[in-house]
């Protein structure tokens, strides 16, 4: 601000050397001075533009597969509807066909499976079939038949 004062000291001390002595008078300096637009010491400010935020992605209808099954030795024994934390209670409807006529099988609940790992065998539940995962109807059959096997066993124990 200071230097802008100083310059406009400047341009009437220059201006007031060029100009004859009847002109610069106090009363012609105000007409000039009231005549001449004067600038704003300050830009106005105006409010930022901003965009709206993009909509977000919508959510795919399908859940990844999950298609590997451990092998025969790292199998485990129980598996349980991840909700309830208990064996499904039908298994016959753990698994729903897709699309009428399809080759491919849908899982409604969400299944884990408790097994033990490593060299220690440390107890870990890992997730065996995420809920609404598409798998392909083998896989379906294999963890059918093992959901089979756990309902024999514990129907057996009790």
């Amino acid at each position: 601000m200071t230097t802008t004062a100083r310059t406009r000291k400047t341009a009437a001390k220059a201006a007031t050397e060029d100009t004859p002595p009847e002109a610069t008078s106090p009363q012609a300096g105000a007409a000039e001075a009231d005549s001449a637009p004067t600038a704003p010491d300050a830009a106005p400010l105006e409010p930022p533009h901003v965009d709206e935020a993009p909509e977000p992605p919508a959510s795919s209808p399908y859940v990844t597969p999950t298609e590997v099954i451990p092998d025969e030795e790292n199998l485990s024994d129980v598996i349980l509807d991840d909700a309830t934390g208990q064996p499904p209670a039908d298994v016959n409807t753990v698994f729903v066909p897709l699309t009428p006529f399809g080759s491919t099988l849908q899982c409604t609940v969400r299944l884990v499976e408790r097994t033990f790992l490593g060299p220690h065998r440390n107890p870990v539940t890992r997730l065996l079939q995420p809920k609404g995962a598409v798998v392909s109807e083998s896989i379906a059959a294999r963890i059918r038949e093992r959901l089979d096997a756990q309902a024999a066993r514990t129907g057996s124990n009790q």
